[in-house]
């Protein structure tokens, strides 16, 4: 008996919808980073009594700014879990030398807020660099979640030590108070035009540079509205305090 080649044949399955993958522009990394910089930085800023970037007697900033250095020494030093992806973009790649600056610049604000000395310091760092070869060596590999988790204080930490500079470069002579800038027009001009010159540079060395080191993402479009979303936070954190006559 024949059999109809079309009862023969298999049915096709049922086309599968290309998965398309929304990813959020501002993620929770972007709004902790506007808050650090807009409300706790300012307030952290006046209990350390207005101490400059890297002026000494402020413990409290001291031991924030070295545990977030220590935080993204560990992601540095651990190695990617299997599952992440593997593409090492030009961008990617060149994030490391922007973080490598960031992390001194930090880690010295923090040696020099608690007053350690130069020689203290440089054992540190020595002991620093062995851990994190012990680190590769001996930590299972890191999730992206937790890479994430681990850069985040040292981008907020970052953030806030802009601001600083800010409040330090704008402020009147030995005082870096930040409303006697915004009540000045002319120190209020150039701390505009030291916002604008140097923020965007800033941004990308201790902002960007660690978040590619923790997760490489994010488009042009996206990080221009991120580093807007930390501008405005600086502005804020810089313009509230004289509404309350600070």
């Amino acid at each position: 008996m024949a059999t109809n080649p079309t009862q023969m044949s298999s049915p096709e399955p049922a086309a599968v919808p290309a998965r398309t993958e929304r990813r959020v522009v501002l993620v929770a990394e972007d709004w902790l980073l506007a808050a650090w910089v807009a409300v706790a930085t300012p307030l952290l800023f006046r209990a350390e009594g207005g101490s400059g970037p890297f002026d000494s007697g402020a413990p409290l900033l001291g031991v924030i700014r070295l545990a977030a250095v220590l935080g993204a020494l560990i992601c540095v030093s651990c190695r990617r879990h299997p599952n992440a992806p593997r593409e090492r973009s030009l961008i990617g790649v060149g994030a490391i030398g922007p973080l490598t600056g960031g992390l001194l610049l930090v880690a010295i604000s923090g040696f020099t807020a608690l007053g350690v000395t130069s020689g203290a310091g440089i054992a540190l760092v020595a002991v620093a660099a062995v851990a994190m070869i012990a680190v590769h060596v001996l930590l299972p590999p890191l999730s992206i979640v937790a890479r994430r988790v681990l850069v985040t204080p040292f981008v907020m930490v970052a953030g806030g030590l802009f601001w600083t500079f800010i409040a330090a470069v704008t402020g009147e002579p030995g005082s870096a108070t930040p409303a006697a800038a915004i009540a000045n027009p002319q120190t209020a001009v150039a701390a505009a035009g030291f916002l604008l010159a140097f923020s965007a540079v800033y941004y990308a060395m201790l902002v960007y540079a660690p978040r590619q080191v923790a997760e490489r993402e994010g488009s042009l479009v996206t990080w221009v509205l991120r580093y807007a979303l930390f501008v405005a936070g600086v502005v804020f954190g810089l313009a509230w305090p004289r509404l309350f006559g600070a």
